[in-house]
């Protein structure tokens, strides 16, 4: 459409060839990768296969899907899970969805479980596999939920280090226990010492933690065990031994999460510097540095908000490979891997949809596998700006600005854009500018869109992280409010159009922002909090603790919870309100939408909520997806009082959606 025949078009009802179809065939997610000699092999979520997880392999142009029809790789250990699977000699093992036992696949051969089948439903989990040298044991995290099995009682599900015989003759060896939590099993080079990382309840992995070495006796026994890096205070991440056995890890102990070797009994670091090489530890199997035999070391390192692939060499010199990226992982999960001479990593930017990548020194970035088909015309997409925006309190949070970009509207002179300020979940977590159709879905319709990495965000220090602690639902949500006003003050965005959503803890921010403040004209809440003591009370072992940090202990500051709980406060709710829930969700369980969707209609406050079915925390069904954009996008037309150009049912508030459920 040439200049003279742009439309002028209210903002938000701008016609866009971004659909809500698009948007929930958003493509692949990339999860766990892993190579196996010159092949390489990774999980891929399928939306339109009802988000079952498949691992394939690639290798020399061909492409093979590795799991059989009837099977989804995923495990449940810490729910969020990660390290579903390892290769070894053309042997794939994997841990089951549906019973969490670990299953050995000869090459185009058929799954065999190798691990007892539980007590109890998924009581046996297994994540974050490593072969010993001789391939005669396999080491992997073991979550062990079924009470029958556990000799002493105990009200959490025990974790330890376990070895598994690949054939499944024997019965699962608990090798290292005593800790709450375990990870990152190791083996060095010669196969001789195991590394690990382990911490305790109330902290998380990035608070604290402690890296183990052991000694590896012919049977796959361990002895000497010693610490060797890590505190309550240290938070170590990735244990890796190099080629030559040297031992390296990533520590925080400068307050930056920088990348160390040990020589000797001493930590050497390659680059003391304010930068961060790590990233908190959701899942397993997480790798930001991958080591290369020129002896240089590739790592994923995120410098002033920002995020670039960088190759350093032992004296400290580094070198940034031009690549068309801006953000390396998917979902802040970065999962390098290296051959010796190349790299293989999940990549994207603002226009670069995710795709895995095989890249070498001097040679442009070889794509291996798309995950998004979307083929989207660049004059659509919204590119970031990248800023520091001061709050109420002289502080600073870091924020990326998406602004309305469409080719084809003069955009009204007379108004300003409604905003919807995206808040990250986690907390503890960051956004980066990787490529997002539910951003671009927005932008693309007349919304300036602003996500916020407010202080508790990785990417920025261990003291900016820090600085949420006591404080969730207070320095979060001020942070999300105070970038959108700054936007208002400078004219970028209409102040009177301003809208929240967040999932997780990114729904408490925008449920809190709505119940404490009167900012917002509506906001959107996937699967988020409502009732703090109720998610203290209800949620699972890897969290349970989480909320001794950022609120305090429970139940000794009990009042505390209830007072920042937007459940107990929607009376102070002015804005309509839309919930989306995931039916079978164990991190946020459906009785918190439930309970503020109470406490809404008690208070006679506009609301929505809708239930999907077969969908856990965080939707990876296609028909989820659509169902929410559509319905969101719907939403916000009533909110702001325009007329989406798509074809959408209306909202009924006051009005909930939820699967039928059998009686009992």
């Amino acid at each position: 459409m040439s200049k003279d025949q742009k439309q002028s078009t209210p903002y938000g009802a701008w016609p866009s060839p971004i659909s809500v179809d698009m948007v929930a065939s958003d493509g692949l997610s990339f999860g766990h990768t892993d190579l196996d000699d010159d092949t390489i092999y990774w999980r891929e979520v399928r939306p339109d296969e009802n988000g079952r997880g498949v691992i394939v392999s690639y290798d020399d142009g061909d492409y093979q899907d590795v799991t059989p029809e009837g099977f989804n790789v995923r495990t449940l250990v810490h729910q969020y899970g990660g390290g579903d699977f390892i290769v070894c000699d053309n042997i794939t093992f994997f841990t089951r969805f549906s019973d969490q036992r670990v299953y050995r696949q000869p090459q185009n051969g058929k799954p065999t479980a190798i691990t007892p089948e539980p007590k109890t439903d998924r009581g046996l989990r297994y994540a974050d596999f490593e072969f010993s040298g001789d391939r005669s044991h396999l080491y992997c995290v073991q979550e062990n939920h079924d009470a029958a099995n556990i000799e002493e009682a105990v009200d959490e599900p025990v974790t330890s280090l376990v070895r598994l015989e690949p054939d499944g003759s024997e019965e699962p060896e608990v090798v290292a226990a005593g800790h709450d939590f375990y990870a990152a099993p190791t083996l060095s080079p010669d196969g001789k010492r195991l590394a690990w990382l382990t911490w305790d309840h109330p902290r998380m992995p990035w608070d604290g933690t402690e890296l183990h070495v052991a000694d590896v006796a012919y049977d796959g026994t361990l002895s000497n065990e010693r610490v060797v890096m890590g505190s309550p205070g240290e938070s170590v991440f990735q244990p890796s031994w190099r080629p030559d056995g040297v031992l390296h890890a990533v520590s925080d102990r400068t307050g930056w999460w920088n990348l160390y070797r040990r020589e000797g009994d001493v930590w050497v670091p390659y680059r003391e510097e304010e930068a961060e090489y790590g990233v908190p530890q959701w899942v397993f199997g997480l790798a930001t540095y991958a080591f290369l035999d020129d002896g240089r070391v590739a790592t994923v390192v995120i410098r002033d908000g920002e995020q670039t692939l960088e190759l350093i060499a032992p004296d400290g010199s580094r070198e940034v490979p031009d690549m068309p990226f801006a953000a390396f992982g998917e979902r802040g999960h970065p999962r390098l891997r290296s051959d010796g001479s190349s790299l293989y990593f999940v990549a994207s930017g603002p226009a670069t949809p995710p795709q895995l990548v095989h890249w070498m020194s001097g040679v442009e970035p070889t794509v291996l596998r798309l995950g998004n088909e979307i083929e989207l015309n660049d004059t659509y997409v919204s590119t970031p700006e990248h800023t520091s925006i001061p709050t109420r309190d002289g502080s600073q949070t870091h924020v990326f600005v998406y602004p309305p970009v469409n080719p084809n509207i003069d955009p009204p002179t007379d108004e300003r854009p409604p905003v919807i300020a995206f808040a990250h979940g986690g907390p503890t977590s960051a956004v980066l500018p990787a490529f997002e159709t539910s951003t671009q879905f927005f932008t693309s319709r007349g919304f300036a869109v602003v996500h916020v990495n407010y202080r508790g965000s990785t990417g920025h220090a261990r003291a900016y992280r820090e600085a949420l602690y006591g404080e969730w639902g207070v320095r979060d949500v001020e942070d999300c409010i105070d970038a959108v006003q700054h936007l208002a003050e400078s004219d970028r965005v209409d102040g009177d159009r301003m809208a929240i959503r967040g999932g997780s803890a990114g729904g408490f921010i925008a449920l809190s922002a709505l119940a404490f403040h009167d900012v917002f004209a509506a906001g959107t809440s996937y699967y988020g909090v409502a009732d703090l003591s109720r998610l203290a009370e209800l949620t699972h072992k890897f969290e349970s603790r989480y909320l001794d940090q950022i609120v305090g202990p429970y139940p000794e500051m009990a009042k505390t919870y209830d007072d920042r709980s937007p459940v107990n406060h929607a009376d102070g709710i002015n804005a309509p309100v839309l919930l989306f829930q995931g039916e079978d969700d164990q991190v946020v369980p459906l009785s918190q939408a439930e309970e503020m969707v109470e406490a809404l209609s008690a208070n006679g406050v506009p609301h929505s909520l809708l239930v999907f079915e077969d969908e856990q925390h965080g939707f990876r069904r296609a028909e989820s997806r659509k169902r929410a954009h559509e319905t969101e996008l719907a939403f916000y037309g009533e909110a702001f009082g325009f007329e989406p150009d798509d074809e959408l049912s209306t909202v009924d508030l006051f009005k909930s959606e939820a699967p039928e459920r059998p009686s009992h």
